[in-house]
């Protein structure tokens, strides 16, 4: 038993290895700093959150599983691993070499693709992933040693005011307040946001409506000072596996039974971003 404990324990120190131990951090539940203290993380007020030897900290109170699930992170990896979004990593990684100092925060990081990637090219930043879904963390400490991940709400960040040097928010909502509290006045967010044409193809197959992003420019417009902003735009053509992932893996096919029919008609995609750097 006692041999049992102790490799758990050494797994679980494996995972904290990977966690900024400055004083950063704050309690999801009375909002008190936190330090890292054994496995845990505690606060003054001693509320403590375990690491867990699978790989993560768990910081939400009460957690519901969401809408999105297992099989739609699975299909992104595959999505993702097959080249789609290189160019889209590519333009994130020149802003972040550009506006990005120590900590960097993917907020809503899914399977955790661009953080993974990123350490690889600058190994001296801490990049957390942060995603209110456990079924995407599991998946991203499978695929990610050496990042540190945490099932979390971006309604309520677990770190301080201004520990933060840059916020990546990709295709996912924003708390601009939030955001801001934990960037300080000098820290930069790099909001992602679909363009028109971003999966066309699956909008027409479903006839769903034309897609503007007018409305989400302006909301970051009023609530942030835009600095940069970069445009992605790709089509590629698509094998019946890759047409699969792409339906299995936007929300767009939620409410969508996905056919054989629906796969064979979907002969290619279009990634069309726009990047946007934000300041306070």
């Amino acid at each position: 038993k006692l041999r049992k404990y102790r490799g758990v324990l050494m797994k679980i120190e494996n995972v904290i290895k990977k966690f900024n131990r400055k004083k950063i951090y704050l309690c999801p539940k009375c909002l008190s700093e936190s330090c890292i203290e054994n496995i845990s993380l505690v606060c003054g007020t001693n509320h403590r959150y375990d690491f867990s030897k699978k790989g993560y900290i768990h910081l939400i109170n009460n957690y519901k599983p969401t809408k999105y699930s297992e099989e739609l992170f699975m299909a992104r990896n595959e999505v993702f691993s097959n080249g789609f979004y290189t160019n889209v990593l590519k333009s994130i990684q020149d802003l972040v070499e550009k506006y990005a100092k120590d900590v960097v925060l993917d907020i809503g990081c899914g399977e955790g693709y661009y953080i993974k990637e990123l350490k690889t090219v600058f190994p001296e930043k801490y990049f957390y992933g942060l995603d209110n879904s456990k079924d995407a963390i599991e998946l991203a400490v499978k695929e990610d040693k050496l990042n540190p991940y945490m099932v979390a709400n971006l309604a309520n960040l677990p770190f301080k005011d201004g520990s933060v040097s840059c916020i990546l928010n990709i295709l996912t909502p924003a708390n601009y307040e939030e955001f801001f509290r934990v960037l300080g006045d000098d820290g930069y967010l790099i909001k992602i946001i679909p363009n028109a044409n971003y999966l066309r193809e699956i909008r027409e197959l479903i006839g769903g409506k034309e897609y503007t992003n007018s409305d989400t420019v302006k909301l970051i417009e009023d609530n942030c000072t835009v600095v940069d902003r970069i445009t992605v735009n790709d089509t590629f053509k698509l094998s019946k596996e890759q047409a699969e992932n792409f339906l299995k893996m936007t929300p767009l096919t939620f409410s969508k039974e996905i056919t054989d029919s629906d796969i064979d008609q979907l002969k290619e995609i279009t990634i069309d971003l726009e990047l946007l750097v934000c300041r306070k």
